[in-house]
This record gives C-alpha cells, structure tokens and sequence, in this order.
C-alpha cells in the first residue's frame, strides 16, 4: 500500500520535484562558480570546456525538457549525467581532494535519477550510465602544470613558518592578498616568520602568472618589489588577460622589464600542497612549530595575520 502511494505521489509531483531540485543545482554551482569564501581545487575540463559550463549546461538542458515532460529526455540525460559524476566523485577519492559542492551536486542528480527512474525506462537509463562514465573516462583533462626545479622564494629569518595559497583569477584572492601582503611585509621586515606564497593552479591560466612570478622574483629578489609585481598579476587576472603577450606587455607598460625566457611553475607547488593538503583558496598555513594550524576565508586569514604581529 506505501509503495502505490509513493509511486501516486511522484506521479503527481515529479515535474515540480525535477523542477525544484534543478533549480537548487544552479543555486548550488552558482556559489560554487563565483567560489564564495574560497575557490575549490578541482578543476577540469571536457571536450576543452570547464567542468562548471558543463554543470550549468546539463542543468539548462534538464530544465527546458522537464518543463516539456520529455520523460525520455530526461531519463538519458540524467542517467548519462549520474554516470559523469560516479566517474568524478571517483577522481575525487583517488586524488584525496574533495569538493563540497560537487559532492552535493551528485547527491543531487542520483536523487533526480532515482525519483525518475520507471520500469518503462530502465533499460535506457541503466544503459546510458556507462556511456556518461566513459565520455569522462576519456575525455576529461584536469588542469596540466608543468614544473621546474626552481624554488619558490622564500622570506624571512622567523620561525613562524607561514604559507600563503591563491590563485589570480580566484575573486576571495583577489580582495585578500592586497589586505594580506601589507601585514606580511611587516611580518617578515620584523623577523617574526618565514613565508611562502604558493601559487595554487586552479584556473587554466593560472601557470602562466606562476611563471610570470617566479622568473620576475628570481631577478628581483626584495619582498617589496615582489609584492608589487604579484599586485600587478593580481591587477592583471581581474582584466581577464589570459595570452602571454598581452600579460607581457601589460607588465612593460607599469614598468616591469621584458622577460624573455619564463621559468615554468616550482614543483615545489604541488609539494607544498600534497604536504599542507591545500585543497582550496585562498588558504593560509601556519607552522609554529607545534604543528600545523590551516585556516581558510578572506576574513579568516587576516585575522589570524593580525595575530602574528
């Protein structure tokens, strides 16, 4: 008798449902694409387009069938989309960086399936789950960093060990690290710690201002200086500059000498993430020697510089 009047009410709501819980997705990768209080480290693309359009393109498809009651449609498309993200909620467990939104974004879409899954249409939908699986299996790139076996500049005699992890194009990095830098100038000009700006590759574009950096700061040296050109990368991200020869002259034109030859990102990165387990940005790591403290949040972090003062 529960299992007739499951089924009479899904009948009866299963377009509201499909509708209301699609919009929660947009909602969900809206926060998730304008990163919040911190940018995610998951970053990929299929086909060479951003694991996010994707998200915003399969809930759109979604939303246009359900309000047409394509029942097929939708059955395919939520079926081949259940099989995309059992593929990257793997990744995520092989590689130990888990993101919360995609997480719930899955919950979400196995919760669409099951609520749509009907006898009539489950050899269809129990079919195109590997099909889904395998466009990611083969298609899917995360994001490729290639790296030197220069170091990282590090700043500073004290023995407060502090790293620093952003990305450029992150809008929680960008309004943090100007606030930041100030403090951690004093930081190190006062000899209270040892630091470490890591530049974390989350955006496609993200190791081309990595290598901007490194090879300036190789030439420069003094935190003051290097400060200046990050502000300007910074500046740089926010105009959405992704070629190197408009990055190039964009630093020329505020100042910056010419560089010939850049240097490719530290693989020091992607020690120092493996070792911090730095999984999002911004992200601040403080070592006082009694073990790692991790805090996260523009708010957050400038607090916690405060305190080291």
């Amino acid at each position: 008798m529960s299992d007739n009047i499951y089924l009479s009410f899904l009948s009866r709501h299963r377009q509201i449902l499909n509708i209301a819980l699609t919009i929660a997705g947009f909602v969900l990768l809206g926060f998730y694409y304008f990163c919040g209080s911190s940018c995610l480290y998951l970053a990929g693309e299929v086909f060479g387009i951003d694991l996010k359009i994707w998200g915003f393109i399969f809930l759109s498809a979604l939303l246009v069938v359900s309000i047409l009651k394509q029942d097929i449609l939708i059955a395919v498309i939520l079926a081949g989309g259940l099989g995309g993200e059992i593929f990257l909620v793997a990744y995520q467990i092989t590689h130990k960086t888990y993101c919360p939104y995609c997480l719930v974004l899955a919950f979400l879409i196995g919760l669409l399936f099951i609520i749509n899954l009907s006898k009539k249409r489950l050899i269809l939908s129990l079919a195109m789950i590997p099909v889904g699986f395998l466009v990611f299996f083969f298609f899917f790139q995360s994001i490729p960093l290639k790296t030197s076996d220069v170091g990282l500049p590090k700043f500073g005699q004290g023995s407060i060990n502090v790293r620093l992890y952003s990305d450029y194009f992150c809008d929680p990095c960008q309004k943090l690290e100007p606030e930041a830098e100030k403090i951690l100038y004093e930081l190190v000009r006062d000899n209270k710690i040892h630091l470490v700006l890591v530049d974390v590759p989350i955006n496609r574009n993200t190791p081309l201002y990595s290598s901007y950096y490194l090879t300036l700061a190789q030439q420069e040296r003094s935190l003051d200086k290097i400060i200046h050109i990050r502000q300007l990368l910074f500046a740089a991200a926010k105009e959405k500059i992704t070629d190197s020869q408009e990055l190039a002259k964009y630093l020329e034109d505020r100042g910056i000498p010419k560089v010939t030859d850049l240097i490719d990102p530290s693989v020091e990165i992607l020690q120092y993430m493996e070792e911090d387990d730095a999984s999002s940005t911004p992200l601040l790591v403080v070592d006082r020697g009694k073990g790692k403290e991790t805090y996260m949040g523009v708010k957050k972090i400038l607090s916690t510089l405060e305190e080291l003062k």
